[in-house]
């Protein structure tokens, strides 16, 4: 049997009719894929899902090869994605909300671009066309140009959660659960910290995009009105060690 390369972990929940545009898109993906003789394979997370949904994920594998659905009970996002890093099969994992799309590009040329520098990367888009309520596009910032600024990181959130990484960095480095009431959230801006501390460089594959829906209420929105931050992370305590100690040196913030 030979190795698989990706698994492509889709995140559904109860999107209903909006998750067959997302299996649409990998679908296309894996097209692009297997034109460069890459074996992908798709895994569809559901957690607590409802009938409606899981109907449409089942039609919209139907004939897809190395697809199958994982029903999950954990009502939380990132232990969702770290069950399923458990159990995915290929050498890396990308994620894909239910609701959102990748650009046919994404796999291949995440997988090129990861195969071709031998350090530990974990992979975003160019750029991301955000849809629905509020539309805009939000340009990732790679952390080896000079717009990345390690400081504000303890501001914003520089990447989305829709990212490709090795599986086994991510079985080793999992995802923080979001806990609303402990004021503890963002599970994406907390792991991108993590995943810095432990010696991951955040990259970004030129000429792909994502497509996310906006929605007026979002994990996002909830997280937001109850005052979380994100996980704690020892990067802004390693990066005031490491600072250059000259007098007229700083630590620059990005207003």
């Amino acid at each position: 049997m030979s190795k698989t390369d990706i698994t492509a972990v889709v995140n559904g929940h109860r999107e209903g009719l909006l998750l067959k545009p997302a299996l649409d898109s990998v679908r296309a993906c894996f097209e692009s894929t297997r034109e460069k003789n890459l074996k992908a394979e798709l895994l569809v997370a559901m957690d607590r899902s409802d009938e409606l949904t899981m109907e449409v994920v089942s039609n919209g594998i139907a004939g897809m090869e190395n697809a199958r659905i994982v029903p999950m009970d954990n009502g939380d996002v990132g232990r969702c994605r770290n069950q399923a890093a458990l159990m995915a099969e290929g050498e890396y994992v990308a994620f894909l909300d239910g609701d959102d799309l990748w650009s046919p590009n994404w796999l291949a040329d995440a997988l090129s671009m990861v195969r071709s520098d031998p350090r530990e990367l974990v992979l975003h888009p160019e750029v991301n066309v955000y849809f629905g309520h509020d539309p805009h596009v939000f340009v990732h910032v790679d952390a080896e140009s000079n717009d990345f600024d390690i400081g504000a990181l303890a501001l914003v959130n520089y990447w989305t959660s829709l990212c490709f990484v090795r599986r086994e960095f991510l079985v080793q480095h999992p995802y923080p659960e979001t806990n609303l009431a402990a004021q503890m959230g963002y599970e994406d801006w907390g792991w991108n910290l993590k995943v810095i501390s432990g010696g991951a460089i955040h990259k970004c594959v030129p000429g792909t995009g994502h497509a996310i829906r906006m929605k007026q209420v979002s994990l996002v929105r909830q997280t937001t009105s109850a005052g979380c931050i994100a996980a704690p992370s020892d990067i802004f305590r390693t990066a005031l060690k490491n600072r250059p100690r000259s007098q007229n040196s700083k630590l620059r913030i990005a207003p």
